[in-house]
């Protein structure tokens, strides 16, 4: 059996059963049952989530997203939580940590889902414009540190906004057409 890790924020929460059930027969799907939010909490969480997986040198895939938290207009603020700058070097961050730690795992790296912006903003709102952009530099760095990225905003912005419940998160089919690319990517990846 193969040692699948899933790292991330409420997207992968709403997925990450779906995918454990896809690959129960070949791989052993574990994740955190906590949010990894931002890319600061990713990266001082991490070696705790790796260790998920007994020895963390024995973790096949790890596939993971960060971004939805990071472009968040927290309290109506006028800036997103991170800058672009911030993203992506906490990005790289994580990745030199994930390579450290789990040397032997393949990892892919999942774009955020795009939003609805049909949906009421709160005081804790996205762009759309934003999250495209931020999606581009996470392409970017993992295009310079030579990880896999799995297009799950594509793959949602092309679909059915009765998908969505608010701004971001999806009812169960939307969750299941997430899980059925990553179950695919994650697949593909033990070839």
């Amino acid at each position: 059996m193969k040692n699948v890790i899933l790292l991330g924020d409420s997207i992968r929460i709403g997925y990450c059963k779906y995918v454990k059930e896809n690959l129960k027969d070949i791989a052993k799907v574990v994740f955190p049952e906590d949010n990894s939010r931002f890319t600061q909490y990713t990266f001082a969480n991490l070696f705790t989530w790796l260790a998920l997986v007994d020895n963390p040198e024995e973790i096949d895939v790890i596939h993971w997203n960060n971004g939805l938290w990071d472009v968040v207009h927290f309290n109506g603020d006028d800036l997103p939580l991170n800058t672009t700058e911030q993203y992506a070097d906490t990005l790289r961050r994580i990745c030199r940590k994930m390579k450290e730690k789990a040397p032997n795992a393949k990892i892919i790296f999942a774009t955020m889902t795009p939003i609805n912006e049909e949906f009421v903003q709160g005081h804790n709102y996205r762009i759309q414009d934003e999250v495209v952009k931020y999606n581009e530099v996470a392409r970017d760095v993992m295009k310079e540190q030579g990880i896999e990225v799995n297009d799950l905003f594509k793959l949602l912005y092309e679909q059915p906004e009765s998908y969505f419940i608010d701004q971001c998160h999806l009812n169960s089919e939307g969750y299941q057409l997430l899980a059925g690319q990553v179950s695919d990517v994650i697949r593909k990846s033990f070839k």
